[in-house]
């Protein structure tokens, strides 16, 4: 994948994440009682920011399912502990801050949260149905959980699919997990239903990163009309459809209809080129991570906080994320980088 593809897909983690930040201003924050029609839409409003999520998901697996092949493709093995370094190092120290001051806070009352809350987050389990939530300062982590697990499970599937025709075999797992997804929401099994569901959007991501050579260029030449159909279509879905139907359609369309639309983005119209080539927006995009983290601060509800001081908050939230971005993710990446080498060029011997 070319530094072009690259930059488009953190356009889109900008999208995303600004769909995430957007639902849970609307609709936590307390900004509903300034703005009443948040309250009529306010499912519609929450279905378009778990779209962020899911956007996440899709791009998370491509991403990771693409570095793990070209190292397969390039040596003919995959380390799997320098796999685990990189993630780590990209997605931890980010995180072990994030706790420390939710930590902090919560010592001094500042917020309302617990050590059991926090030690859940920082294992990746808030998405598993334990007793108690992980509280709003960091029930967000559900989604760094699903990811996590799905990592220690992803290259067990890339190593076994790359035994045999690997579009095939990954195939293969994608429709298991439609059946498990279809066949646990039929009996009413909402979490394993989910499991299988969010899981499904990361394997879809895989499998658009290893598909045949000629079915990724159509994709990245998708006609313009194709893809403002799919962008409407999925929208409109979100939007308009009642809860078990859209639950459904997130089995069986969504993850589809995203493929098309993250990954078709047709960059060669000039207009759509504009937008997904913009580097203030790729950069927002670049430095998404501390963006979903910290947003949860800035959106939870205070009393008595109005509406621009929650915008306010979030301001602080952008400036703090670029600080972070360049003096201390990029330092971990690196140092996860050098490691990550390190350890392939043992097992090399």
């Amino acid at each position: 994948m070319t530094s072009k593809r690259i930059e488009h897909i953190d356009v889109w983690r900008f999208f995303a994440v600004m769909l995430v930040i957007l639902n849970h201003f609307f609709r936590f924050s307390g900004v509903d009682q300034y703005w009443l029609f948040i309250n009529t839409y306010s499912e519609q409003i929450g279905r378009l920011g778990e779209l962020g999520v899911l956007i996440f998901f899709s791009i998370s697996g491509f991403v990771i399912c693409l570095g793990l092949d070209r190292e397969k493709t390039a040596t003919g093995r995959v380390c799997l502990t320098a796999f685990c370094a990189r993630r780590f190092f990209r997605i931890v120290p980010p995180l072990w801050v994030y706790l420390s001051v939710l930590t902090l806070l919560s010592l001094n009352g500042v917020i309302n949260t617990s050590m059991t809350q926090i030690f859940r987050s920082l294992l990746f389990l808030c998405n598993l149905p334990l007793e108690g939530e992980c509280s709003w300062f960091a029930g967000h982590t559900w989604s760094l959980a699903y990811e996590e697990q799905f990592y220690l499970v992803y290259p067990l599937i890339f190593l076994w699919a790359w035994q045999g025709i690997k579009n095939k075999r990954l195939f293969l797992v994608l429709g298991l997990l439609v059946a498990s997804a279809l066949l646990l929401r039929h009996y009413e099994y909402s979490f394993g239903a989910d499991y299988c569901t969010y899981f499904l959007f990361l394997l879809s991501g895989c499998y658009t990163a290893l598909m045949p050579v000629e079915w990724r260029q159509q994709l990245y030449v998708l006609p313009l009309l194709v893809w403002l159909i799919s962008l409407v279509l999925l929208v409109g879905l979100i939007w308009v459809l009642p809860s078990n139907n859209n639950d459904l359609l997130k089995i069986l369309c969504y993850p589809f209809l995203i493929q098309l639309i993250v990954f078709g983005t047709p960059t060669h119209c000039d207009w759509i080129k504009a937008v997904f080539h913009n580097r203030t927006f790729g950069y927002l995009g670049r430095i998404s991570y501390s963006l979903y983290l910290w947003q949860e601060l800035a959106t939870a509800y205070y009393a008595d906080t109005l509406w621009w001081q929650t915008v306010a908050y979030l301001g602080l939230v952008l400036i703090f994320s670029i600080v972070s971005f360049h003096y201390f993710e990029i330092p971990c990446q690196k140092l996860g980088s050098r490691f990550s080498a390190q350890l392939k060029m043992r097992n090399a011997f």
